[in-house]
């Protein structure tokens, strides 16, 4: 296995996160947010679609942070998996249901994969 390859692919997730967010925003969601027809009537869904966008990025921030603490401490990979999803996943369920007032389908899904996987430190 090749840490510099390991470190680029990681690299390679960051930037792509920040382009994800910041070009997609601009070049897809806001267009997309300006129109106010059929589904995007509903403030919820637009919420949906804004925060699905940008959770990706966020994903894949995670896994960079992963595949880096794989080349630098192989042996704490475990419980950074853990403590970086258990802290995502717990974030962004809280914000989302704190966000959509609790109408969001997924927020106690999300929330549950982040107590789970931070919980899986206690076992």
């Amino acid at each position: 296995m090749s840490d510099a390859l390991l470190l680029a692919a990681a690299l390679l997730l960051v930037v792509t996160a920040v382009v994800h967010s910041v070009v997609g925003e601009r070049r897809l969601i806001s267009p997309v947010l300006a129109r106010h027809d059929g589904i995007l009537k509903s403030p919820l869904a637009r919420f949906v679609l804004r925060f699905a966008w940008h959770i990706t990025s966020v994903a894949w921030i995670v896994i960079a942070l992963i595949l880096a603490v794989l080349v630098l401490d192989p042996t704490a990979v475990r419980w950074w998996a853990a403590v970086g999803t258990g802290a995502i996943f717990t974030a962004i369920g809280a914000f989302t249901a704190l966000s959509s007032r609790g109408r969001h389908i997924g927020w106690p899904f999300l929330t549950g994969i982040g107590l789970t996987a931070l919980a899986s430190l206690l076992a």
